[in-house]
């Protein structure tokens, strides 16, 4: 079996070397496809494990998570007493919004070991969404041993899911972008209306979510996996990014988001974890998990050792050779999230008496699981944590406010506080309800690279309390969010256009 998924492999890579270069898309060559592979579960098994693991490779193509989540909000600073202080301005850089220079390939950064250019091109994300095109239609038109037609099924949804997810990355990104089902398609493509996509991800979503199950068996499948939670988290996130972009369905979309939301906590397959065992939070596949990146050492499942949100974050004992951290969370932003006085287990856990330095002494504690000693060079190897319970429940209460539903807004609010030992928010009208499950879910998620997003999707990128390089209404409806694109998107492809905030 090993050789047939390696020819397969490296078939996807020339047809993506010819076809996704022309088009984005991936040339038709059915033999190889129909008679040396999809005779098997185990065909079908390493074909989805490995759509994973492209998708995993785009996120270590340079600091991904940080870079497009965190850095962009300005909230990230260098601190004065880096070791590395030319190859760590990009920090800063990222946080002035300043793309052009973030991604010039003569920046010192990028001549050593990052690669910020890797942010402009899209490639990588159509071969996971190509690979999942081709699983949907082979194994929705074959009959393969030993394979029941619930099988099938579950693997055609996990294909879905891994689809939807990798165009809400492309949208998150770039705003609009060419959006594709068919299998082997080799017509060139324009860009869709970003909202358009997103609707649609939602449609195939939806058709697919019940195939999937809540939870599996092997513990090591959990959260790693495609499941009925990480579907129904990711529907929700759909219809609140939309919420932000189709002023004429915002309510329709919020009422959905909360329905979604209602339904994965009925379910009781998920539970917040004590907040004193964090560290199995993002170790991985805990019952907290819905959608994680698999990441470990010892199975060589590691994003690059730079692709790591705490490689800036750290210093010794958590990471070797480093006296200082290269950065840290400005002291006015924490302590607008973290009152003083105010009790909170997180402050506790996640931070240290450091915590309000504004220099390199600071450190952020919350991926903190195995760590390099003296000698060695690696990063915690956290999992990439891209939706959990926690996060979900803070969606549902935002989306329960937009309906008129506060007092459900309210519980849900108070459960994670309740889990972090923070004290209970008492109503005091709509506008402070807001406010606190806004300020709860950039405490709760801080690190896990959805900051910027949720300041794109609510607006509040625009707003100097909560960005600290705001853009202007033009700027934001310009599309001064998204990331520039590189020129050899357009190669051969009469139809396809580049962001134009970036290019004017």
């Amino acid at each position: 079996m090993k050789w047939k998924l390696t020819t397969l492999l490296i078939f996807t890579g020339i047809v993506c070397s010819t076809g996704c270069k022309k088009f984005l898309t991936v040339q038709p060559v059915d033999k190889l496809s129909g008679n040396a592979f999809w005779k098997t579960e185990a065909d079908a098994e390493s074909y989805i494990s490995d759509m994973y693991g492209q998708f995993r490779d785009k996120l270590s193509s340079t600091s991904f998570i940080a870079a497009s989540g965190e850095l962009r909000s300005g909230q990230v600073k260098m601190s004065p007493e880096t070791d590395d202080p030319v190859r760590r301005a990009y920090i800063d850089i990222a946080g002035q919004n300043d793309l052009l220079a973030l991604i010039a390939p003569n920046a010192k950064w990028n001549t050593t070991n990052f690669n910020f250019p890797s942010m402009t091109k899209w490639k990588e994300f159509y071969r996971v969404i190509q690979s999942a095109n081709i699983m949907e239609k082979e194994l929705g038109t074959r009959t393969i041993q030993d394979f029941s037609k619930s099988d099938a099924d579950r693997y055609i949804a996990e294909a879905v899911f891994i689809r939807c997810m990798t165009y809400l990355f492309l949208v998150r990104l770039y705003g609009d972008v060419p959006y594709y089902t068919e299998a082997y398609l080799s017509a060139p493509l324009g860009r869709t209306n970003m909202v358009t996509v997103i609707n649609n991800c939602i449609a195939d979503l939806e058709q697919r979510q019940n195939d999937l199950p809540w939870t599996y068996k092997d513990p090591s499948k959990r959260a790693v996996r495609a499941t009925k939670g990480g579907a129904l988290a990711l529907l929700m996130y759909m219809h609140m990014w939309n919420a932000g972009f189709d002023p004429g369905k915002k309510q329709e979309h919020f009422e959905k988001a909360a329905a979604l939301g209602k339904e994965l906590i009925a379910s009781r397959s998920y539970k917040l974890l004590p907040i004193e065992e964090f560290h199995n939070i993002f170790k991985g596949r805990s019952e907290e998990g819905l959608v994680e990146i698999a990441q470990n050492y010892n199975y060589n499942e590691t994003l690059s050792l730079y692709a790591s949100f705490s490689d800036m974050l750290l210093h010794v004992p958590f990471k070797s050779g480093h006296k200082f951290s290269m950065g840290f969370f400005r002291a006015d932003f924490l302590r607008m999230l973290y009152p003083d006085g105010e009790q909170d287990a997180r402050r506790l856990l996640w931070f240290d008496q450091n915590m309000m330095a504004d220099n390199g002494r600071f450190m952020f504690l919350k991926f903190t699981n195995i760590y390099a000693h003296a000698g060695e060079g690696g990063n915690p190897d956290d999992n990439v944590i891209i939706f959990r319970y926690a996060g979900a429940i803070l969606m549902t209460a935002e989306a329960m406010l937009e309906t008129g539903k506060t007092e459900e807004a309210v519980q849900l609010l108070n459960m994670v506080r309740d889990r972090a030992g923070a004290p209970r928010f008492i109503p005091s009208g709509i506008d402070a309800l807001r406010q606190a499950v806004y300020i709860e879910q950039a405490k709760e998620l801080m690190g896990e690279g959805v900051y910027y997003f949720d300041l794109v999707r609510t607006g509040r990128v625009m707003d100097q309390q909560w960005c600290n390089s705001p853009l202007t209404a033009d700027q934001f409806a310009r599309g001064g969010w998204t990331w520039p694109l590189a020129p050899s998107v357009m190669d051969n492809n009469p139809l396809m256009t580049l962001n134009a905030y970036w290019t004017n």
